[in-house]
């Protein structure tokens, strides 16, 4: 076996250090972020870890506590749990084959410092044909002896620990515990995965701390979590100036106007503080990808964004002397939208404006359009949990005031559903809720005495009143309530031969103008749009052109969010 003392050079143990310059550099000491990383991780429960020179281990509680250093910077982090002779995870039925485990036969003596451990393993070693480690779970080390697949191999193992007088314990930690690997998969060391423990190397290019997972670097340091009894979750702990510097570059072009960047910069800031929760349950404030903010860490850092950080240093948006929700997004297409209209909430400093800005920047999302086949929207029905067989039409019910749709109906074999705000965009995957529809099934059904003129199309967004009457109209009143909306498909005619359900692609309507055929084929639909994202708060595609014209980046940001101060 390879000894402890080979694998492990024990620097000190639970020295006590602040976060100072050599761990997070000098700017913004009092604000630090844990993001989540997604990617480029391709397994659930297992990565690699790699640093620039020895890793550090940290322990953090108020403070960081330098715990010991691992004489290696080529690890794996695995879940205690079942695998296969590759360490591929197994679980259900497949775990009844696995060659490694999470039974572990414990020695009963505890000791008070690594070092100490590490002794007891060379001790154990030597006398042992089993790999021993040492355990920490948070106070005290204990001593573990392999990872067995199941119960009775441990069991057939403590029979040569019996022979010795060794006192033991078999241990079942399944998705308990983290097991940290050296580069030959002999494993240095374990502990309880409630433990916040950190690990980190020096970089002396950049003269911080640095760490990789999966071969990506991060500034600062990572940790690791197990969640939902399944997921072994990798998240860096970062300064905030640090983490826009992986932030704006993946937000907005690198290329851009600076102060189209420095927009970018404070409005990153400011969402990230914003979102940092001590108590967060899972043990991150943002994820590092659009779901907060997209990050990528260190090698997608540019210099004109680090620039733009830089000169902003420490700046953020208030409203009220109160830190904002900096939301933004890539095109407003003319116009931004009020908060309450696409989620719950009133925010008094995010509210619809006019931007011809974003529609002078050439945005290629200015304008756009997506076309699904009937059976694609059924699918998205089905898989929103909808016992869905039939698509008779799509009804636009309500636009915001900055021409957003806020209810979208859907014709069904199971009725109507309605989705409201931004659930019709995000079921459907459009890149904005500003769009128009066309599919041929939704009909206008007016009584035979109604003064509605001729239509040469109908609108299938706005109400089409402001179609066939003039608003200011004394009509207006008497030719709403003679006009109903609706999928003609699905409904039943009387005839001489019976009662029918209408499902034909074509219809030939008789009047005393002729027959007309109408083309009631609804399997396909159009959707043309404006813009792309939510709508709220900041276009970039605007700041690029603010900054072009020559404003500064907090002309942008109040131009954006209204009456707030960047300080």
């Amino acid at each position: 076996m390879i000894k402890l003392a080979r694998k492990i050079a024990i620097i000190s143990f639970l020295v006590a250090i602040f976060m100072t310059v050599s761990v997070f550099g000098t700017i913004n000491e009092d604000y630090n972020v844990k993001v989540r990383i997604r990617s480029p991780r391709l397994f659930n429960q297992q990565l690699s870890l790699d640093g620039y020179e020895n890793l550090t281990v940290y322990k953090k509680n108020d403070n960081l506590e330098k715990l010991f250093e691992i004489d290696c910077n080529d690890l794996s982090i695995l879940a205690d749990s079942y695998y296969d002779k590759n360490y591929n995870f197994l679980t259900g039925e497949e775990a009844g084959s696995a060659v490694y485990g999470p039974y572990h036969v414990a020695v009963k003596d505890s000791f008070s410092s690594f070092d100490e451990a590490g002794d007891k393993v060379e001790s154990l070693e030597d006398s042992f044909d089993e790999d021993f480690y040492p355990f920490y779970d948070g106070t005290k080390y204990k001593i573990y002896a392999g990872n067995f697949p199941d119960k009775k191999s441990a069991e057939n193992f403590v029979v040569k620990l019996n022979a010795n007088n060794i006192e033991w314990d078999i241990i079942y930690g399944d998705m308990k515990n983290v097991t940290v690997y050296d580069n030959i998969n002999n494993i240095v060391f374990m502990y309880a995965y409630e433990q916040d423990l950190y690990f980190s190397s020096f970089n002396k290019t950049e003269s911080c701390n640095m760490i990789k997972v999966d071969g990506r670097p991060y500034r600062g340091l990572m940790t690791f979590k197990i969640i939902d009894y399944s997921k072994l979750i990798s998240i860096n702990y970062v300064d905030l100036e640090s983490y826009l510097y992986g932030v704006v570059p993946n937000e907005i072009p690198a290329s851009w106007g600076l102060e189209s960047l420095k927009s970018q910069a404070v409005a990153a800031r400011t969402y990230a503080v914003y979102n940092i929760n001590p108590y967060a349950s899972l043990g991150y404030d943002l994820e590092d990808n659009q779901n907060s903010q997209v990050y990528l860490g260190y090698a997608y850092e540019k210099t004109s964004t680090t620039e733009a950080v830089n000169k902003t240093s420490g700046e953020m948006i208030y409203y009220n002397d109160k830190l904002i929700q900096a939301f933004y997004h890539s095109t407003s297409g003319g116009k931004t939208e009020n908060s309450e209209n696409v989620w719950s909430t009133a925010l008094p400093y995010a509210v619809g404006v006019d931007d011809k800005y974003s529609d002078d920047s050439g945005s290629p999302y200015n304008e756009w359009q997506k076309i699904y086949a009937k059976d694609e929207i059924i699918k998205k029905l089905k898989d929103d949990g909808n016992v869905v067989n039939e698509l008779y039409g799509i009804e636009i019910k309500q636009i915001s005031e900055n021409n957003r749709v806020t209810e979208c109906v859907f014709l069904t074999d199971i009725g109507e559903l309605s989705y409201k705000k931004e659930n019709a965009r995000l079921l459907l995957g459009l890149m904005s809720s500003w769009f128009t529809l066309e599919n041929g099934s939704n009909f206008y059904f007016t009584k035979e005495d109604s003064k509605v003129e001729k239509l040469e199309e109908i609108p299938s967004r706005n109400s089409i009143l402001g179609n066939v009457v003039d608003e200011t109209s004394e009509q207006t009143n008497s030719v709403a309530s003679n006009i109903e909306s609706g999928s003609i498909l699905g409904k039943y005619a009387i005839s001489s031969s019976g009662t029918k359900k209408v499902s034909q692609e074509k219809l030939a309507f008789i009047s005393t103008t002729g027959v007309s055929i109408i083309d009631t084929n609804s399997d396909q639909y159009n959707f043309d749009g404006r813009g792309w994202g939510h709508g709220i708060g900041m276009s970039q595609y605007g700041a690029k052109e603010m900054s072009d014209e020559g404003f500064t980046y907090d002309e942008i940001l109040k131009h954006y969010y209204t009456g707030v101060t960047i300080k």
